[in-house]
């Protein structure tokens, strides 16, 4: 319906978007305090929202990767597995004439978590963090940590067609590499806390400086059994700190053949790289799943060295990054009320309520306007058409989405798309805002969860500029009514696509990557005529028009 909207309020309201709006500039001041203007709300448009499953999603070389159990209270389990290649930190070592690694050195897997600190600690003492994305049960979950010796070559290109680059699914973790590993466990120790008992702990890592035999250093060299009289010789954020296989290492890296190091093509060719499986354990807690930036993670291989016999053997170090290719697998225990919530959906007709999910999870699709129903054959919708028949100005245009909060964790945003090109719409691309915190970058654009207690909680987003041009735009190519895509997003800062396996099921060939990194997914009211009207999606449209 058409709602006049008087004056003076909605002058105010203009004058608190004017800053950030481009779309409002094209008023011109002239329509200021011009009797001859009525500023209006449309609000009855033709919506169509429904939810249709992803199935399996492209998770090679994501930005963020996830590892873990994941147990939503809607949604169902989700279990996240890795693999990784690696790489030499510098080409062709040269490791001595005589090495070996000794029962003091270790061998150790470092992967940051991301991480706030809260605190400074006095002296040696440590400090204080919590950690962030990490989901499920952080401070008390523990998981069956396994890693192995990856046997399977992630390659570059496709084998097919060179000039194509290599793709791989969510779903081909047993396919590719479970049915390849090349070595047994090496994360083997006797700490349980770094296998069967693993936690994503969020204490600081200190490590302390030592003599060639590992006894600790006081700050004149010697050796101390004080611990307050330690030097601390680094301190690392929290993370993944495993130590790994000695034997493994000394004879896969250490004793390599030269010619398997003289460059990281060839090496990753000899040493396939790392696959990190996760399993619930006996602990009947295993709700734990972080999200991890692993080019940041390494393994540092200690060993000693010399070059004859007769000479002092001499401790070193040396470092392989985990960088190259990397596959993220899913493996989903769906709820029976999710599975039947996607196997009943009205599409493409309108659903009560909407599911988007991350990971190979949901999307949601959105059609405005209604039909063609006036038989011109012209396939643009009679609503649209009388919208472009008057001389009205855009002001702006939202859609709003409701929760249906059952104590799920929500994601912090949502991410409207064209999914009929599989492109970002103009308000995103438009919209250079930025926050102190990257995640809340576009918040003009918006998708940003909103809470406010004992008040609905929502999700607005902009789409002004998209609307404007679909009613004035003037290039028949780029003005169309197109189909559009609602998912989670892991970062709003990332736009770009990544494939569907199975698009004849999904309905459209690709999503946004962001979708694909989030294991989280969200309850939204669509608008079914069953739905709550007080929490049915609106889209409104602002807008100037003469009278």
């Amino acid at each position: 319906m058409k709602k006049i909207v008087s004056n003076i309020a909605i002058l105010l309201s203009i004058a608190t978007i004017v800053s950030c709006d481009k779309d409002f500039n094209t008023i011109g001041s002239e329509v200021i305090g011009d009797d001859h203007f009525d500023f209006l709300i449309k609000d009855d448009v033709t919506l169509s929202a429904y939810t249709k499953r992803t199935g399996a999603v492209q998770s090679n070389n994501l930005p963020i990767n996830s590892l873990g159990i994941y147990v939503d209270p809607y949604f169902g389990t989700t279990k996240s597995t890795f693999v990784s290649q690696l790489e030499l930190s510098s080409i062709a070592p040269y490791f001595g004439n005589i090495r070996e690694i000794q029962s003091t050195d270790s061998i150790y897997l470092y992967v940051p978590y991301f991480s706030e600190q809260t605190a400074t600690g006095s002296g040696i003492e440590p400090n204080t963090f919590k950690l962030k994305s990490v989901y499920g049960d952080s401070d008390n979950a523990t998981l069956d940590l396994k890693i192995f010796e990856n046997g399977y070559f992630l390659r570059n290109y496709n084998a097919a067609d060179p000039s194509i680059s290599q793709k791989y699914y969510s779903d081909e973790k047993t396919s590719l590499i479970e049915n390849n590993l090349a070595s047994a466990q090496l994360n083997d120790g006797s700490n349980l806390s770094e296998n069967t008992q693993f936690k994503f702990n969020k204490e600081e890592i200190i490590i302390y400086k030592t003599n060639g035999s590992g006894a600790y250093l006081d700050s004149n060299g010697a050796v101390t059994t004080d611990d307050s009289k330690r030097v601390v010789k680094e301190r690392l954020s929290p993370g993944m700190w495993i130590n790994l296989n000695k034997s493994f290492f000394e004879t896969k890296v250490l004793n390599a053949p030269d010619s398997k190091l003289i460059n990281n093509n060839l090496f990753k060719e000899y040493f396939k790289g790392l696959y990190f499986q996760v399993d619930a354990n006996s602990s009947g807690n295993s709700n734990a799943l972080a999200l991890l930036d692993f080019s940041k993670a390494y393994i540092t291989m200690q060993y000693h060295t010399k070059e004859a016999a007769t000479d002092e053997f001499k401790k070193k170090t040396f470092k392989l990054n985990l960088k190259g290719n990397t596959i993220n697998f899913f493996e989903n225990t769906f709820s029976s009320e999710y599975n039947d919530e996607l196997t009943n959906t009205n599409a493409p007709n309108t659903d009560e309520f909407l599911y988007p999910k991350g990971g190979d999870g949901s999307v949601v699709f959105i059609d405005l306007f209604g039909d063609d129903d006036a038989g011109d054959d012209d396939l643009i919708p009679e609503e649209l058409e009388e919208l472009r028949s008057q001389s009205i100005l855009i002001n702006e245009a939202y859609l709003t989405f409701y929760v249906k909060n059952e104590g799920q964790k929500n994601p912090t945003r949502i991410f409207l798309y064209d999914a009929t090109n599989n492109t970002p719409i103009l308000d995103y691309i438009f919209d250079s805002s930025t926050a102190t915190d990257p995640a809340n970058n576009k918040f003009s654009y918006g998708g940003i969860l909103e809470v406010v207690e004992n008040v609905d909680t929502k999700y607005k987003i902009r789409l002004s500029s998209h609307i404007n041009n679909l009613i004035k735009g003037t290039n028949p190519n780029t003005n169309k009514n197109v189909r559009l895509g609602l998912s989670v997003t892991q970062n709003i800062n990332n736009g770009n696509r990544y494939d569907i396996k199975d698009s004849t099921l999904f309905g459209n060939t690709n999503l946004p990557i962001g979708s694909i990194m989030s294991p989280l997914g969200t309850i939204l009211y669509g608008n079914h005529p069953s739905t709550d009207p007080s929490k049915k999606m609106k889209f409104e449209i602002y807008y100037t028009k003469p009278n």
